[in-house]
């Protein structure tokens, strides 16, 4: 039952993102959960609790939750503005690149 199951997942997606606008919204979606996860795993590296980061960045703890959470209920992005100072806050540099599509 679960292959059939996973089966059926995989060609509905296959379907869906077939729409070039659909498409964007999933690989956006999924470039946030991914930037979410490495931000908590960087923070973790460098030994800060979310409550440690939250102080030095004058903030909250439930806000660092909310940015590690990956797009929470999709209200907003954190601004690049956000990402540097996070970064910078436990010790690492933010960057980003572009690469040409395949």
């Amino acid at each position: 039952m679960v292959k059939r199951s996973v089966k059926w997942h995989d060609k509905l997606k296959q379907s869906v993102l077939k729409d070039d606008e659909a498409r964007a919204e999933y690989n956006a979606f999924s470039l946030q959960l991914k930037l979410a996860e490495q931000m908590k795993k960087s923070r973790e590296k460098a030994q800060f609790t979310q409550e440690e980061l939250a102080n030095k960045l004058h903030t909250k703890k439930s806000v660092i939750a909310r940015l590690e959470a990956g797009g929470g209920k999709g209200k907003h992005s954190p601004s690049l503005r956000t990402l540097v100072r996070y970064a910078n806050a436990i010790g690492y540099d933010f960057e980003f690149k572009l690469k040409r599509a395949t």
